[in-house]
């Protein structure tokens, strides 16, 4: 093979989510460049990036993972060009010493340029479809440029079927003394309103009200179930205090659907992923 790649078999998935959970792969494919992406893309697979936002179940996957590591950022007339591999406070932070603002509020989020593009990942009223130009992604085995008009961009939500290579984002001359002001601010807010701990983040999306506010008012915060509790400091936080499986998360995801569906008639829709079986 003329790529980059590591290729091994029956690795515990737990190492690459940020819930720390989940059984082994069948095949992992770590990939470092597009080339090693393009040779091993073929037949049925899934593609994982930071996995903040994954649920893997205990029995694992039986299949092929191909873990994205393609990496680097550069700098273009219109802003910057990330591969998908790229971490998010990465990408944010280049963007700061650069002095381009409009992914500034990305940097406490451990995601991955990849997975953000798919699920339009956002905080602090901005989202990632906001600064987006064009994403570059595999198709048929070759790499095709795709307009954000034509990604069906919603609310924590895209239509983008295929696997993402990297992204075009416009970006705005901001003085490197404001956007390190902001990157303070935010860290600052994260700090004081998410808990800590191995967790995905936000589990749900946000209704008519926040879904943490009908979580809350069920009288579900400090749950638990196993290792897994739903937090006392933001309910739409599941935790795992260091011992949950992935079952545990599982059942208390269950719990708060089926209890914030019974006493106020809505129905809650996860942000986290789920791969493999689950039951």
């Amino acid at each position: 093979m003329s790529g980059k790649i590591s290729c091994l078999s029956n690795v515990p998935l737990s190492n690459f989510c940020t819930y720390h959970t989940g059984g082994k792969a069948r095949t992992l494919k770590i990939v470092y460049d597009v080339n090693a992406l393009i040779e091993n893309a073929v037949g049925d697979y899934v593609v994982i990036g930071s996995g903040s936002k994954l649920l893997i179940a205990d029995g694992g996957y039986d299949g092929t993972v191909i873990l994205m590591r393609i990496s680097g950022i550069k700098l273009t007339d219109e802003g910057v060009y990330a591969y998908a591999g790229v971490p998010l406070p990465a990408l944010s932070r280049f963007c700061e010493v650069n002095s381009l603002g409009g992914l500034e509020w990305a940097c406490g989020i451990p995601g991955s340029v990849g997975g953000a593009i798919k699920m339009n990942a956002g905080a602090f009223g901005n989202c990632i479809a906001d600064s987006l130009s064009s994403v570059d992604v595999l198709r048929d085995g070759k790499v095709v440029t795709l307009d954000k008009g034509e990604l069906g961009y919603g609310y924590r939500s895209s239509s983008l079927g295929f696997t993402t290579v990297g992204a075009n984002f416009k970006c705005v001359y901001t003085p490197r003394e404001e956007l390190a002001a902001k990157r303070k601010e935010y860290f600052l807010a994260r700090r004081e309103k998410q808990p800590r701990g191995f967790s995905c983040g936000s589990v749900f999306k946000n209704a008519d009200k926040p879904a943490g506010w009908y979580i809350d008012a069920a009288g579900l915060k400090g749950m638990r179930q196993g290792g897994a509790v739903i937090s006392d400091k933001h309910a739409n936080f599941i935790i795992n205090t260091g011992f949950a499986t992935s079952k545990d998360i599982f059942t208390l995801i269950r719990t708060a659907k089926a209890e914030v569906k019974s006493k106020f008639g809505v129905t809650l829709e996860e942000e986290v992923i789920y791969l493999g079986e689950f039951y």
